[in-house]
């Protein structure tokens, strides 16, 4: 099967971004051998057109054949979306990317179709820290906004990890406005599902992680800084407590004379940074906790030296790298200029911790005169931390700090993004999660210029937003992200006066 395609990398990119937020629960890695079995195709169809694939939990990976079949029918169905590719296609191993990117294309732009029920669920709004991470024996909370959905009941259903049933608390406070909190009593995943009318709200079911106890044995630590320091110098170390429950660090360094400072960050979820600037030469004495326990060999001994290392001498002469208020957009290389000729014979190296926690390769080019150039080359948005280091030890003012956006990761749904009636809610959320660093901003023009926008944070960087329109007229909806316009943005939609049924 062949198409003329205008598909580029970041389409690819946009269009699994998009399938993985309408399937959360699922995990969606490609378009291509993730969906060979049809099940992804089955819940994908089912979020976009609620109720039209009946038994939706008894679908599995050994029916593949049926669910694809199924699928392609349901979709073209419910949806309008053509089986542009066949069954034995779609089950092969190697698919085309291109094929199922054409094919799956079309979920984007489809409508429900007019044979099948309106799901009003979709204009609930479901938001709060309860719906993705808890804690052991105390409530986890999230509201449920069901101001715009019409006559339905709102129903909650929790599962632990061994797929008991978690009775919650649902509260109505009135206005279509339910407060809900459960009391985690495993560790482990749970599953809750919030529907409305019978039908999911968008994103349910989530998936919540309840951690456990603090476990300091979990505790993982590495670098340098639990050994060697030199006066004057920053000395670092890493700890990685993802396994170690719930907990926080906290760390002091004690010498003869002087206990200097030691900063903890969190550059990734539940991996951490130390780092402290020892004032005399010595040993010392490095205490490392993890909620109030001392970690695995904690005290450390570090020996405090008066030489200077090599990479003392390396100078960095420019680069947009050394621009550390900056916020860069992603896909863009920065560099930084390297100069090594005063530091003697050794190696330079350099690597990145991403957003995420990965590394992230940097290019190193050599220049004339034992100059350098290092590249970086961002994917995504977030914090970037960039080693350079000379003969093992980092050069002055190393790690970089590299703060990178991403407009082109924000999208934004909701029922106030599209045509509406007079003294109906604008709802709609704003999912920022991958954008990295950057300001959010809303801008509601309508008949009667500028409108106020509530804000209020969701959870997983999800911003909920709210207006309400008291005229009838043209709107234009301004969602910007370091001041450029998301996907889809300026948004501009019909308030029309609710007919008169008398």
């Amino acid at each position: 099967m062949t198409y003329i395609s205008c598909f580029n990398t970041q389409l690819f990119n946009n269009l699994l971004h998009w399938t993985r937020a309408k399937v959360p629960h699922r995990s969606i890695e490609n378009l291509t051998l993730d969906w060979n079995n049809g099940v992804n195709l089955a819940y994908l169809v089912e979020a976009l057109a609620p109720g039209s694939w009946e038994n939706l939990g008894d679908v599995s990976p050994d029916t593949a054949e049926d669910n694809i079949k199924t699928g392609l029918k349901l979709a073209y169905d419910a949806l309008g979306v053509f089986p542009r590719i066949k069954v034995e296609e779609f089950m092969n191993h190697q698919v085309s990317e291109l094929d199922m990117a054409t094919y799956m294309w079309q979920f984007r732009n489809s409508k429900i179709s007019s044979g099948y029920a309106e799901n009003t669920a979709l204009l609930c709004i479901a938001s709060g820290l309860g719906l993705t991470r808890g804690t052991l024996g105390e409530p986890a909370k999230f509201t449920v906004h069901a101001g715009n959905a019409g006559v339905g009941e709102l129903h909650v259903k929790i599962s632990n990890p061994g797929s008991e049933p978690i009775f919650p608390l649902v509260e109505d406070l009135g206005l279509g406005e339910y407060s809900v909190s459960y009391v985690p009593n495993q560790f482990g995943d749970y599953i809750v599902s919030v529907t409305w009318a019978e039908q999911h709200v968008p994103g349910s079911p989530f998936k919540s992680v309840v951690l456990g106890p603090p476990d300091v044995t979990k505790c993982v630590l590495s670098g340098e800084g639990l050994h060697i320091a030199r006066p004057g110098w920053p000395a670092e170390f890493l700890v990685n407590a993802q396994t170690a429950g719930v907990g926080h660090l906290t760390a002091n360094i004690q010498g003869a004379n002087s206990n200097p400072n030691v900063e903890i960050e969190e550059y990734a979820e539940g991996k951490f940074r130390g780092t402290y600037n020892a004032k005399e030469s010595g040993d010392h004495d490095l205490f490392v906790y993890w909620s109030n326990e001392p970690v695995p060999g904690s005290p450390f001994l570090v020996h405090v030296e008066e030489s200077l290392p090599p990479s003392a001498m390396i100078k960095t002469t420019g680069g947009r790298m050394l621009q550390s208020d900056t916020v860069h957009r992603a896909g863009e290389s920065i560099e930084l200029d390297v100069d090594t000729q005063d530091a003697g014979d050794g190696q330079l190296a350099a690597v990145a911790i991403g957003p995420k926690g990965d590394a992230v390769p940097v290019e190193i080019i050599a220049n004339r005169n034992r100059t350098f150039t290092l590249k970086l080359l961002t994917s995504r948005g977030g914090r970037y931390l960039v080693n350079v280091y000379f003969n093992g030890s980092h050069i002055p003012n190393s790690p970089f700090k590299v703060r990178v956006c991403n407009p082109e990761a924000i999208w934004a749904e909701g029922p106030g993004l599209m045509d509406s009636f007079v003294g109906d809610q604008g709802d709609f959320q704003v999912f920022t999660r991958d954008a990295g660093h950057g300001t959010l901003s809303v801008r509601v023009n309508g008949p009667k210029d500028k409108f106020r926008v509530d804000m209020w944070k969701g959870a997983d960087r999800t911003v909920n937003c709210r207006y309400n329109p008291e005229v009838a007229g043209k709107y234009t909806i301004n969602i910007k992200w370091e001041d450029e316009h998301i996907k889809g943005s300026p948004y501009t939609i019909q308030v029309r006066k609710r007919p008169d049924n008398k």
